[in-house]
Order: structure tokens, then C-alpha cells, then sequence
């Protein structure tokens, strides 16, 4: 910490003023206090990381600067995603609420999009980001409960999902549409969904969403409706065409 006399710079020997002093303690006080919401930050930030669920890949990054509209046939279009993708992280970054939803066959970048908002918001922003894939979701959903180790990270993971800022659900629809059940959630699935979409409906004292929950799905959204209870599809996908990133006309880029 930085002494009286750095602080004001005069002569040790003339006397520090009440004002020089206030002033002094409350840059003093400024300083700390900033210090401690950027530990609190970093320490959220870590938990989240740890109770995210990163699929059979294990964790990833992507950024903006790496995604490339050259690799598609319509790199129109790909520019095109790519913009709408920033614009929507800058109304997240000065803290807007609101939920995203980025549509389209499989392979075509919906993931690597959706990891650089993630990836910018961490760099650039003060919000907490988790990544869940669904289908890691439902095993540990699914999982016998006689183990108590998947039970209480199950319970851990829960709470991370309906408290951080931006919960990012990664090919959501997937884990229902392979059950042997007519491509509808199990109970015990759907209840754990209908929970978290709740928790996520949380307003600020001035009425004000409090959190962003961001999708990707190969589904249209009525396809969603039937895999899902209505009433979790509807807190969770967005119906606001601006706040949907469609990835109609890209095509399958992985190898």
C-alpha cells in the first residue's frame, strides 16, 4: 500500500489537512474495495469453470478473430453470423439480460460461435459465464443416485446453473431426441430443466431480467416444444427473431 506522503507528495515536515488525509483514506478505500470484487470475480469465475460440463472434447476456446468466412461456400453469410454474434455480446458485456439462441444442422459453427461470446465475455466484461453440454447433462441427471459423489455434484452443478450470469446450454435437444421414450425428456430431466429455467427467471428490484441463457440446438423450435414441457421452453429459447443467430445456408466444416 502506497504511503501518506506518495499519496499527497509534499514535505514530510508540513502538516497533512483533514482533506489531504480523507482524500488519501478514500483512495486508499477505493483501491481495496476494487481489489476485493476482482478477487470475488476471479473466484467466481473458478467455480463456474469447475462445475461447467464440457462433453467427451473436454474444455474448449474460440474466439472471434479465429472464425474464418472463407471456410464456408456463403462467406456472406458467415460474415453475417459472425456480426450479429459481437452485437449481441455487446449488449451482454454492459450487463443487458436476455436469452440467445443459435439454430442450424450440425457442424456448421454454432459451438465455436458461441464459445467466443464466452470467450470475449471473459475477457472483456465483469459477467460469469458457464458451458454445459446437455448430453454430459442428462448422464449425470440420469445417474443412479445411490452414488453420493454424483449426487452432490449433480446438486453443485444445479446451483451453478440457476445462479451464474450467462449459462450457456450447448446442443440443447439432443439428450431428449436419443431417448427410446418418442424424443420426449424423462421425468426426472424434465424436472431438473423446469427448475433451472425458473431459478432463471429472476428480476432485479427494478424489474429487470437478471440473468442471459444462450442455446444452441439443431432443432427448430417446435420440435423443442415436444421434447420439452412448454413452460421450460419458453423461459429458456428466445422467441425474439434479433436475438436469434440462424445458421441456415453454412454447411458441416468439421473434419
Amino acid at each position: 500500500m502506497e504511503s501518506l506522503q506518495d499519496f499527497i507528495m509534499i514535505d514530510p515536515s508540513k502538516k497533512v489537512s483533514d482533506e489531504e488525509l480523507q482524500a488519501w483514506r478514500a483512495e486508499v478505500d477505493r483501491k481495496d474495495q476494487e481489489k476485493l470484487q476482482q478477487d470475488i470475480l476471479k473466484n467466481k469465475r473458478r467455480y463456474y469453470r469447475r462445475d461447467s460440463l464440457w462433453g467427451t472434447s473436454g474444455e474448449q476456446t474460440f474466439s472471434f478473430e479465429q472464425w474464418e468466412p472463407s471456410m464456408q461456400r456463403n462467406v456472406k453469410k458467415a460474415h453475417a453470423v459472425k456480426e450479429q454474434a459481437i452485437a449481441l455480446f455487446k449488449k451482454l458485456r454492459v450487463g443487458d439480460n436476455f436469452n440467445i439462441m443459435l439454430m442450424g444442422t450440425a457442424g456448421n459453427g454454432k459451438t465455436a460461435l458461441v464459445l467466443a461470446i464466452m470467450n470475449a465475455l471473459q475477457r472483456f466484461s465483469h459477467r460469469t459465464v458457464m458451458f454445459v453440454s446437455v448430453v454430459d447433462l442428462r448422464e449425470l441427471v440420469m445417474h443412479d443416485f445411490a452414488d453420493y459423489e454424483a449426487e452432490r455434484k449433480q446438486n453443485r452443478v444445479e446451483r451453478s446453473m440457476r445462479e451464474v450470469d450467462v449459462l450457456i446450454l450447448d446442443d440443447f435437444g439432443s439428450e431428449a431426441g436419443g431417448m427410446n421414450n418418442v424424443g420426449s425428456a424423462t421425468e426426472r430431466l424434465q424436472q431438473f430443466w423446469f427448475r433451472v429455467a425458473e431459478a432463471r427467471q429472476a428480476k432485479t428490484k427494478d424489474g429487470k431480467k437478471r440473468f442471459s441463457t444462450i442455446i444452441t440446438t439443431n432443432n427448430k423450435r417446435s420440435d423443442l416444444e415436444r421434447m420439452y414441457n412448454s413452460k421450460i421452453v419458453s423461459r429458456l429459447v428466445t422467441k425474439k427473431p434479433e436475438n436469434q443467430i440462424v445458421f441456415a445456408g453454412l454447411e458441416d466444416v468439421r473434419e
